[in-house]
């Protein structure tokens, strides 16, 4: 996966957070994206004590309404 862009969402716990640490050990860059920013925001710094870096937005990918579009943090 080195060097491929990966998109993960749901990404602040389970199944989610499971697939965006693989991928960033796996050497892919990462976006991790989720309703819950805490969890999320965990995952990053989590990741970061391993030296991985990654991305992290906020929002409800689900709905498609300009005011829950994912932002970056």
């Amino acid at each position: 996966m080195n060097e491929k862009s990966c998109l993960v969402t749901g990404a602040a716990s389970g199944i989610g957070r499971a697939t965006a640490v693989l991928l960033a050990r796996s050497g892919a860059r990462v976006t991790a994206a989720d309703i819950n920013g805490p969890g999320v925001e965990a995952l990053r710094t989590d990741l970061a004590a391993e030296g991985h870096s990654i991305t992290v937005v906020g929002g409800d990918v689900s709905d498609p309404s300009p005011a829950s579009t994912p932002s970056r943090r």
